[in-house]
Order: structure tokens, then sequence, then C-alpha cells
């Protein structure tokens, strides 16, 4: 199975990032950070998940090629899902992927099943709207399974992204007075004809205001807290394009660009600044994926330092940055400045606008009111 694209934020500055090349992280539970240090080393981590009061899932492929798991305190109605009452998760943990909320709220599937509790009422009344059939172990979408959602992400008081292996989807931002960079992005997913350039839009609960949206196209574009900065700015340059498959699991790299539509993006100016060079954390992890086919060579943090017989190789320093609104952390907003809160330029809230959805429009998965809730799953 090809390696997934994620990020994950969670309590305390927690986070996780995982990509073809690197993984990066910050205070994990010592259980999940003690993978990474483990000899032999794991391969790949395949799906991770964090919650409130230490809850945790994390899938990885160990050093000989099986694939593990650990878990803890996670909501009983998804722990009976796993495990059905068998002794051991009975779910195929290569496909597995799990979305966890606020209050307990989760969303998990993998190649053949499904399984939800305490969502938000519209994505509950989105998935209904394309489900066929669901039992204990096969879930039934329609479209013979292209309606399947291949990517779910919970955020903070009820907002929500799912997108379908077809490229449909439904979301839920909640259009907040201060929050321009999530009014920016709810305008940018109205505008969208379908989320075929659409990967995934990460929520995160303990951070409502912060996104990433990830297009097939490999651009990313973000707001994030600054305890971050410093690996996401590391990682988001070499995003590989990634595909959606015919199974209901989040897109995947590819090694070439999909044929796939792409979304345009509209003209911003763009300039380039020098970024002070990064320094190095004392609490946070960053090494190079060991399946990722590394030359020989010597690494820090991730970064090629010199190769095997050949001078050092010092680390980029320029990173894209966008101009015209203000700070784009927020598209125009709040106080943030990372540099790479919009790496290339799709954004242009000027005028702050809140999009709406007209609950009368065909396929009504989800309403919501103009300035108030920002909602739609008309694709």
């Amino acid at each position: 199975m090809p390696i997934f694209v994620s990020f994950v934020m969670g309590p305390k500055d927690a986070y996780f990032f995982n990509s073809p090349t690197h993984w990066a992280w910050r205070n994990l539970p010592p259980d999940v950070e003690a993978l990474f240090t483990k000899r032999p080393p794991i391969k790949d981590v395949i799906e991770f998940a964090l919650g409130e009061n230490g809850t945790y899932f994390v899938s990885y492929r160990d050093h000989n090629g099986e694939i593990y798991c650990r878990h803890y305190n996670l909501p009983n109605p998804l722990t009976e899902y796993l495990y059905c009452g068998h002794p051991h998760i009975i779910r195929d943990l290569s496909t597995l992927s799990i979305s966890i909320g606020p209050w307990e709220s989760y969303y998990a599937h993998d190649k053949t099943s499904s399984s939800w509790s305490n969502i938000p009422s519209s994505l509950e009344k989105a998935l209904l709207h394309r489900l066929v059939s669901q039992d204990a172990w096969k879930t039934v979408w329609k479209e013979e399974g292209r309606d399947a959602p291949s990517f779910v992400s919970l955020g903070a008081d009820g907002s929500y992204f799912m997108r379908t292996v077809k490229g449909g989807g439904s979301w839920d931002l909640k259009g907040r007075e201060k929050e321009e960079g999530l009014k920016g992005t709810n305008d940018f997913l109205e505008k969208t004809p379908d989320f075929t350039g659409v990967a995934s839009l990460y929520l995160f609960p303990h951070h409502p205001a912060s996104y990433i949206l990830l297009l097939t196209s490999g651009k990313a574009f973000s707001n994030l807290p600054e305890h971050t900065w410093e690996d996401y700015n590391k990682m988001a340059p070499s995003l590989p394009p990634l595909i959606q498959t015919l199974a209901p699991i989040p897109c995947v790299p590819q090694s070439q660009p999909t044929s796939q539509t792409q979304i345009p993006p509209p003209q911003t100016q763009q300039q380039f600044r020098q970024q002070p060079q990064l320094q190095s954390s004392q609490v946070t992890g960053w090494v190079p994926n060991s399946s990722a086919g590394y030359p020989a060579g010597t690494y820090f943090r991730g970064h090629l330092v010199q190769r095997a017989g050949a001078a050092p190789v010092l680390p980029p320093v320029t990173w894209p940055y966008i101009t015209g609104h203000g700070p784009l952390g927020a598209f125009g907003g709040t106080g943030f400045s990372n540099p790479y809160d919009a790496q290339v330029g799709t954004f242009s809230n000027s005028g702050g606008s809140v999009g709406g959805y007209n609950t009368s429009t065909p396929g009504g998965d989800a309403g919501g009111l103009r300035g108030v809730s920002t909602a739609t799953s008309n694709r």
C-alpha cells in the first residue's frame, strides 16, 4: 500500500506530519514516539489519529513488512467496530482510516466497511444520502462504491470535511467571524466544480482556526500555529502529486502527475524572500522515511547534509511568499505571519465574504445560512 500523506495535530502542541520522504512529530504519547526510535526501524506509518485524554491510534508497517497497530482510550463504539468481540482487530489495517473528533466523535473505514458515531448531523445526513446498506461486516455505497467517503476530517464545533471516491463531498466550516482563513477556504470550495482536484482538507479540533488544504497536484495551503512551522516548511515544498484510487481510501502518492482535472488557481502576486535558517528543536522529531530510498550520505533532521564522499549540502533557505492582503496566515485576517501559510498562492479573500448554501439545492445533504454557517454537499 502506498504511503499516505497526512497531517495530525492534537492537544499540548502535539502533531505528526507524514509524507513519502519524512515523518515529523512533537509531543506525541511516549508509546508512539518509541516507534520512531525502535530498532530495527519501522518502514511506514499508515494511519495516525489523536484525540482528547491521551486518545490515539497508530498503524504501521514494521521492518519485516508486517502491519501492526497501537491504540489507547478509543471511544467505545470505535473499539467495538475494530474488534467486534474478537481478541484481535478484524479490520484491514492496510486500508483502515480513522478520524477522531471532539466529544468522542469518530469516522472509521477500511476497504469493505465503515463506522461512525457522534458526528455532526449534516455529515451524517450526507453519509446516509450516499449509503445503500450497512452491517458490521460490509458497507455498500451508491454509484457502485464511487460514492464511498475516501477522506473525512472532523474539526472543532461541528466543522468537518468529507470527500468521496468519485470527487464529490460535503463540508461545514462554520464561518466564524474572525477566522478569515476558513472563510477563504470555504469560498474556494464553493467555487470548485467538484473535488477531483482536492485531495483533503485537514481540520484540527484543538486548533479551530488551523487547517491544511492539500490538492492532488501536491500543492498545500495552510494556516498553522507557529510551533509547527519549522517542520511543515521543510515538508510542504516536496509533497508528491496524488491520485484517488477506486478504493475508499485517501488519495495516495504517485510518481507522475495525474491526468485528473486540476483546479486552476486564481492569479496572485508572488515574491520570494529570504527565510532565516531553521534551527533544530529538542522536542521535535524529524527523520528520513526508511522506505524512501535515500542515497548514501549523512542526514540531519531529514536534510541531506553530506553525500558519501562529497562536501556538505546546505539546506534551502528561501520560500515562496504571497503578498497583497496582509499576513496570509489567515488570508488577510489575524496576526499569523508564517511565510509558508500559502505555498504558491491560491486564495485572495480580499472581500472577506462568507459563502452560504441553498438548502433547496438538489442533494442537500447539509445546509447553512449565508454569513453564519458554510456548508455544502451538492457534489
